[in-house]
């Protein structure tokens, strides 16, 4: 029998949308980074919508960047995260607001109902991978945006993500969780977290105001040496490891209390941890944690992507050996961008090949019909 297609009605108009190809957040959220660029979602940071230093957020989230953006998803024909979509599946996440009350519409009549926020750079990690910790910090204290927020955006929000550097030392976060949960008890909310500080008190009671979905546990590799490797300096796979269980403690003592909430942990495969995919999956699974992959685009120097060719093919032929023992949807955000970079080079190869067999022709009109 056929799979009966997803639809969502959208609010006050007769549209339906096919979720297959649909994503909410662009109907629901804005990213707020460091550097002050303002884009829909943290899979899609190349979008840049706004610039808190030249409008404020209510002026981005309806100006003419957001508005093509939902357009494009309103005609079922995603471009500008046709990628993402493919490789991560990142819709998908979205799609659990459909039963939200979202206006499915170009001009949204409300605020932002969700904020994926990096207020600040300051991490006291320098992770290989990442470039958040050299973001500046204070420019969200010198916009209007603690004027702007409190009054138009945090009364009305459904939900809070807390994003890198590191939240959880940040002044920022702290204040953050004092000015919305004042106003906003329902809100609920979710942080990624490198566990690279002591579970106190201060951590303590400040998550004990809130109703928490998820925290997600960075951790990127289970060898100590190749942790440090990635994240240099003051990475100790030790302490994370110690700041998870504590977590999961936490967590424990709250689901007697009926507010639990769910801990992730995560993996950013790279040059220097690709092997470990599947003893990280394995990891995961024995603490009963779910596991989130992500892949590492950028740096080159980093990604796996710059390998050469054959490395690669052995790279991905050993992922999917793995889809025998793990989830499909644990390996496909790293198998599927290999795929695309084979492709690629193989279709670079092939006209490589063909401009070579033709060279000696004098122009395109000689050129055989059958090539």
């Amino acid at each position: 029998m056929a799979k009966k297609k997803i639809t969502q009605k959208a609010p006050g108009d007769s549209r339906r949308v096919n979720e297959k190809n649909f994503c909410y957040f662009p109907f629901s959220q804005l990213l707020l980074q460091p550097t002050g660029l303002i884009s829909p979602c943290c899979w899609n940071q190349d979008f840049i919508a706004g610039e808190i230093q030249k409008e404020n957020v209510m002026e981005i989230w309806n100006g003419e960047k957001m508005r093509n953006l939902r357009a494009e998803f309103l005609a079922g024909k995603p471009v500008i995260c046709e990628k993402q979509m493919r490789h991560m599946g990142c819709h998908k996440w979205s799609h659990r607001l459909g039963k939200k009350g979202l206006d499915l519409m170009e001009v949204q009549p409300y605020g932002p109902r969700r904020l994926d926020l990096r207020l600040n750079g300051r991490c006291n990690l320098k992770c290989v991978m990442c470039d958040v910790w050299r973001q500046p910090n204070g420019l969200y204290e010198k916009s209007n945006f603690w004027e702007v927020a409190p009054k138009e955006i945090f009364p009305y929000l459904l939900e809070m993500d807390v994003l890198g550097g590191e939240p959880l030392i940040q002044h920022d976060t702290y204040r953050l969780i004092r000015e919305v949960s004042s106003v906003n008890s329902g809100c609920t909310w979710a942080f990624v977290t490198n566990g690279q500080y002591k579970f106190g008190p201060v951590v303590r009671e400040h998550l004990d105001l809130l109703n928490i979905r998820w925290i997600q546990v960075s951790i990127d590799s289970l060898n100590p040496e190749t942790y440090k490797a990635i994240r240099p300096g003051a990475g100790d796979l030790f302490k994370v490891i110690q700041t998870l269980k504590d977590l999961l403690e936490y967590r424990y003592e709250r689901l007697l209390l009926r507010r639990g909430f769910n801990i992730t942990a995560s993996i950013c495969v790279q040059q220097k941890n690709w092997s470990e995919l599947g003893d990280f999956l394995e990891y995961a699974r024995d603490l009963k944690v779910e596991p989130v992959v992500q892949f590492a685009y950028i740096p080159d120097s980093e990604s796996i992507l710059a390998f050469d060719r054959l490395t690669r093919q052995k790279i991905l032929a050993h992922y999917e050996d793995l889809l025998d023992s793990h989830e499909a949807e644990h390996l496909m955000p790293v198998i599927l961008p290999l795929r695309d970079s084979l492709k690629a080079a193989g279709d670079e190869l092939i006209k490589n090949e063909l401009a070579k067999d033709v060279s000696y022709l004098k122009d395109a009109s000689e050129v055989p019909a059958e090539l």
